[in-house]
Parts: C-alpha cells; sequence; structure tokens
C-alpha cells in the first residue's frame, strides 16, 4: 500500500461520517464501480466535489483527481491535494505532463478523477464539455465511470449521487477524431445528466 493511499484511508475515514451525517450524502449504485482502472466523471458545482465523489465511490478505490494548478499553489492546501493523490494541471493549455501523469496512474491499474466541465458550474448545459476525459480514457483503453452528483447542496440536505455503468468510448475500430471526441464528452455529460433524472 503506497503513502498516498494510506493517507487516502486516514483522510477518508475521519471525513466520511461528516458526508453521510452532516452533509447529506447519499449514493445509488456503488456496485457499478469496477474493480481496477477507470476514468471517474461527474458534474463540477462545489469545491467538496472530489471529496464527495471519493466518499461515494468507497475507500477500496483511490481517485487521483486532475485539479487546477493554481490549487497547488495554496499554502497548506496543496500540500495537502498532493499528500492524497491529486495531480495539477494547466487549464490554459494542452497539459502533456498532466495527461502523462493521468495515463501512467491508469496503466497502473488506479482511477483518475475528471471533471469534463473544466470548472465550477451552478447548472446543467451552462458550458460545452471538454473532451479531455474521454480522449484520456480512450487513450488509456480504459472505461469512463459516469456519476451524477447533485449540484445544489445544503447543510443537513440530502446530496444525492448516482453511480452509472462504467463504459468504453470507443470499440477500437478506429481511431477517433477530436470532433469525435468532442461529441463523445457531450455524450457523457448527457448520459449524467439522465442519471439524475427523476431524482
Amino acid at each position: 500500500m503506497s503513502k498516498e493511499y494510506r493517507f487516502y484511508r486516514f483522510v477518508y475515514r475521519l471525513v466520511a461520517w461528516i458526508f453521510y451525517s452532516i452533509l447529506g450524502l447519499r449514493v445509488t449504485g456503488r456496485e457499478n464501480v469496477p474493480d481496477g482502472a477507470a476514468v471517474v466523471c461527474s458534474p463540477h458545482a462545489s469545491l467538496l466535489d472530489p471529496f464527495y465523489l471519493a466518499i461515494g465511490l468507497g475507500i477500496k478505490h483511490h481517485i487521483h483527481f486532475m485539479a487546477k494548478k493554481e490549487l497547488f499553489q495554496i499554502k497548506g492546501i496543496g500540500r495537502l491535494v498532493r499528500r492524497l493523490g491529486a495531480f495539477p494541471v494547466d487549464r490554459k493549455s494542452t497539459d502533456v505532463t498532466a495527461i502523462k501523469t493521468a495515463m501512467q496512474y491508469l496503466r497502473s491499474g488506479e482511477k483518475i478523477g475528471i471533471f469534463p466541465e473544466g470548472t465550477r458550474v451552478a447548472q446543467d448545459d451552462a458550458v460545452a464539455a471538454k473532451a479531455g476525459a474521454v480522449r484520456i480514457a480512450d487513450r488509456s483503453k480504459v472505461p469512463v465511470l459516469p456519476v451524477y452528483l447533485q449540484r445544489t447542496k445544503r447543510l443537513f440536505g440530502k446530496v444525492k449521487m448516482v453511480i452509472g455503468q462504467p463504459y468504453y468510448v470507443c470499440d477500437g475500430s478506429r481511431r477517433l477524431t477530436g470532433d469525435d471526441y468532442r461529441i463523445k464528452a457531450g455524450e457523457l455529460m448527457d448520459q449524467i445528466k439522465r442519471l439524475g433524472d427523476g431524482l
């Protein structure tokens, strides 16, 4: 067990009861979480969303989140998120180092977390999804795990999470283009939205 994962488990046990008892996390579909590598994707509306996802998927699934590089420059917080296994990405450019880091984790059989919207968004369809998550999943030949996470959250309310079925972006019959990936990213967000319909 790596140092990252030991620390991750320690923090998980420390805060899980807060998310279930005080923040009202309610999870459906945890049985859909695959063992091994996957790209975990959900909507993003709150700074706490990575914690909701990590707690919701369960302690045995260590998610390495791709997070904006500015977060790592904040004293204390940067060190904490790095120790939890997160890694930085420069959102203003094609960050080759971040992509290589993500693919390395996936090759090692671990999960990475990417918010396809690329930033915090208060409502559905406010921004177009970026193609990075589906591109990395396809190039790494690992499944995408779509997760609906309720955007609006209230203290002592209920926050609903629905974990969907993992799926592969492409069947491998052909190499996808940039336009293909953008279409696939939109389809991913549509699928995530459908997971939350009727809740």
